[in-house]
C-alpha cells in the first residue's frame, strides 16, 4: 500500500481512504457484498493492465527465422493511461482535470517486488 501511495504520489492515509471507499462502493453492486461478473472482469483487466506497465511481458527475439532469446517490453501507453487516471491534475497535459465523481474511486496495488514469477505466463506458438 505503501509503494502504491508513493507511485501515485499521494499521502499514505488518502490512499487508504479510496481503497476503504472502493471496498464499500464494490460492496453496494451486490446484495451479499461481493462483485459481480463484470466488477471481477474489471479488476482482472485492471491488474493485467498494471502488471504490463510495470513488469512487461516477455517478446520473442528471432534471428534469421530463428527464435534465439526473449527480451522483456514494457508498456509506455499503458503506464501513461495509469497516471493520467491517478493523478489527472499533473499528467492529463491540459485535459479536464476533475477527478473522477462520487461512486467511481480508483485503486491501485502494485507489489514492486514481485520481479520474474518464472514464466508462468502463456504464450501463443511462434511456429502456428
Amino acid at each position: 500500500m505503501a509503494a502504491a501511495a508513493r507511485a501515485a504520489e499521494i499521502p499514505l492515509d488518502a490512499a487508504r481512504r479510496l481503497r476503504a471507499q472502493a471496498r464499500d462502493d464494490a460492496a453496494g453492486l451486490s446484495g451479499q457484498g461481493e462483485l459481480d461478473e463484470l466488477g471481477l472482469a474489471v479488476a482482472a483487466l485492471e491488474s493485467e493492465a498494471v502488471r504490463r506497465a510495470l513488469s512487461g511481458v516477455e517478446v520473442p527475439v528471432f534471428h534469421q527465422g530463428r527464435e534465439c532469446g526473449n527480451t522483456v517490453k514494457h508498456s509506455d501507453q499503458l503506464l501513461m493511461f495509469l497516471l493520467k487516471t491517478l493523478k489527472p491534475s499533473r499528467y492529463a497535459g491540459g485535459k479536464d482535470t476533475t477527478p473522477p465523481g462520487p461512486g467511481r474511486a480508483v485503486e491501485l496495488l502494485i507489489d514492486l517486488s514481485a520481479g520474474d514469477d518464472g514464466g508462468d505466463d502463456e504464450r501463443a506458438d511462434p511456429s502456428g
